[in-house]
């Protein structure tokens, strides 16, 4: 639950001045809501990290980003390498002017991050909303990943505002069937073994 500061979470130095390297992260199957201050749910200076099947609600922060894989500081920190984001579902549905919408932002000092399977929805974005900003220094691989401004077309409730909401709905949809199928992620966000049917699905629910 995200208060008035701006990340819901930060994994790395305490500081951006003490040379603290973290590695070895598994993030995964948390429900993230946004306060007021939230302008980021997972910053993530570390290294060997994974990030999957996780539903990050951005709605009501203040800005309205997931994931940031960035350096905190400067060249005394060790920048952040081999990042895997999979099969996350990231929503915000504020209304409002100049609202922006990022599922996960790589800096320019990051590299080898991964980004696959991951979904996205902000029917309200009016800047410009992008599930990947930035390439990293190097390495950047992304794939299947799905931003689709139409809740209704996706989601079991097109205002989803519990995980449980975030269900996929039946075919047609354009998040069913169309993940990468190679990722290692064998189950999803309730503990259902990943694929049903045959084929892997985008976001952090797999539909049956």
């Amino acid at each position: 639950i995200g208060a008035d500061n701006p990340w819901t979470i930060s994994f790395g130095p305490q500081d951006p001045n003490n040379d603290e390297r973290v590695r070895d992260v598994v993030i995964e199957r948390n429900w993230f809501t946004a306060g007021s201050g939230t302008q980021i749910h997972m910053h993530l200076n570390c290294s060997a990290t994974t990030v999957r099947n996780n539903v990050c609600d951005l709605t009501g922060g203040a800005y309205h980003e997931c994931v940031d894989v960035s350096r905190w500081g400067g060249a005394q920190q060790v920048a952040p390498a081999d990042v895997r984001v999979y099969n996350n579902t990231i929503y915000s549905g504020v209304a409002g002017v100049h609202v922006e919408f990022t599922g996960v932002a790589i800096d320019a000092t990051a590299t080898d991050v991964t980004v696959i399977n991951n979904l996205g929805s902000a029917p309200f974005a009016t800047d410009g909303p992008v599930m990947i900003s930035g390439t990293g220094a190097s390495g950047l691989v992304q794939s299947n990943n799905l931003l689709h401004n139409v809740p209704g077309d996706l989601f079991v409730n097109a205002t989803p505002a519990v995980p449980a909401d975030f269900h996929l709905i039946a075919l047609p949809n354009p998040a069913r069937d169309t993940g990468l199928s190679t990722v290692p992620v064998p189950s999803d966000f309730f503990g259902t073994s990943r694929p049903q049917n045959g084929s892997f699905d985008i976001g952090a629910v797999e539909g049956q």
